[in-house]
């Protein structure tokens, strides 16, 4: 073997020890057995030996390790010790969607991403840009999963990150309507933003939801909103029409990032929803009774409650002796803009909602909010009663009664 080739097998050999060095990080920094746990089932983030590293060897090892430890707690989307304290909310859009990236269920197997640490770039002093690929692996073939982008900050010895939306915006103009913050990078449409705002305000003031600061970071729709947290790729959202919304929240501070579409264009009975998730989960309340408040407050598909009630009434061309009753547990429906289904009882419902609130306030409407859905409806019935004097045997006398008062006071 001549002198030139050993060099080179020498400098080969060298280059691969030193990446597989890398590649078994130890967990000695980590503080817990479970941390330790975890961080070995998803294996310590790959280098390749040609890969560009930071200059000082203990700052590496202080930046591979806290990396280590963030992606093993983001891949189980649980409490991350490595995250930039104020970044969190920022930061957990972007762990949202590294939450199992891991998994291959085609494959069956828990860990058949592997994440491969692609590029580290220095941004300013202490500050990196940090790109990771997941990539499996099946035979002779590479499988990419995604690509994401974290900001690591170096603080005193120690390494923090987070996801680059604040470093993506930090030109962004801002507008502040109370405790409403939007992000944008052009002009806003003033009217529409103040109907949204409107709207939630409403909503927020009666679930006392209204002391926490929201943002909102606006595209226009030809932007990635998934760029500007973080994702430069990711294999769910092949060929998506980035019309998704996505949102975060850390103590009192929520967050969404979507085109703005998704926020000129939304619907207000969804937007009822959506504010009602921020304070219990939907799954704990009466949801046809959900949907009578998001009907009264927000209209259906689009369509506002005065324009509604209307074809409501043209619908079952309102008269006496109408079997309210029976149209609820009938479930019965009406057809408007093409193919889109109105439940009668949301009408109905919405009715008993607008009395109960002018009688009781916004606290009967949550009492029947929280009534426990049954095929009989025993509970619901029994807190109408206690609210409205209403029982099943006036039911349909009652109701008729809010339909002849509401078509006065909408001049129907």
């Amino acid at each position: 073997m001549n002198f030139k080739l050993t060099f080179i097998l020498s400098i080969f050999i060298c280059n691969l020890s030193y990446s597989q060095a890398l590649n078994n990080q130890r967990t000695d920094f980590l503080t817990s057995e479970k941390d330790k746990t975890i961080a070995i089932k998803f294996d310590s983030v790959k280098i390749n030996s040609n890969l560009v590293l930071l200059e000082d060897s203990l700052e590496n090892t202080a930046l591979l390790n806290s990396l280590n430890a963030f992606l093993a707690a983001a891949q189980e989307n649980r409490t991350n010790k490595w995250i930039l304290a104020s970044e969190i909310v920022e930061t957990q859009i972007l762990i949202d969607e590294i939450w199992d990236i891991h998994k291959n269920e085609a494959f069956e197997n828990e860990a058949f991403y592997k994440a491969y640490l692609t590029n580290i770039v220095p941004l300013d002093q202490n500050k990196y840009a940090v790109h990771i690929a997941y990539i499996g692996k099946n035979e002779d073939s590479a499988n990419l999963r995604a690509n994401f982008e974290l900001i690591a900050h170096k603080i005193d010895d120690n390494f923090w990150f987070s996801s680059p939306l604040k470093q993506n915006t930090q030109n962004w103009k801002t507008k502040k309507i109370e405790n409403h913050l939007f992000h944008y990078p052009y002009d806003l449409d003033d009217e529409k933003i103040q109907l949204f705002t409107d709207h939630v305000l409403l909503c927020d003031k009666k679930l006392e939801n209204n002391t926490g600061i929201f943002h909102y970071y606006m595209c226009k729709n030809e932007m990635d909103p998934l760029n500007l947290f973080g994702v430069e790729y990711k294999s769910d959202y092949n060929g998506d029409p980035l019309r998704t919304r996505w949102v975060a929240k850390h103590d009192r501070k929520s967050l969404w990032v979507a085109n703005e579409d998704r926020i000129y264009a939304y619907d207000l009975h969804d937007l009822w929803h959506n504010r009602l998730g921020q304070v219990i989960s939907r799954r704990e309340v009466h949801r046809r009774v959900d949907c009578h408040i998001a009907t009264l407050y927000g209209g259906i598909w689009g369509i506002t409650w005065p324009e509604l009630f209307p074809m409501f009434t043209e619908k079952y061309v309102v008269k006496e002796h109408v079997d309210w009753l029976a149209h609820k547990q009938a479930k019965s429906h009406f057809i408007t803009n093409g193919k889109r289904k109105n439940y009668t009882d949301d009408f109905v419902g919405a009715l008993l909602i607008k009395k109960i609130e002018q009688d009781k306030g916004f606290d009967g409407v949550w009492k029947l909010l929280m009534t426990k859905r049954t095929k009989e409806e025993e509970e619901y019935f029994s807190v109408l009663k206690e609210l409205t004097g209403i029982t099943k045997e006036s039911y349909n006398k009652e109701v008729q009664k809010l339909i002849t008062k509401e078509m006065a006071h909408l001049g129907i």
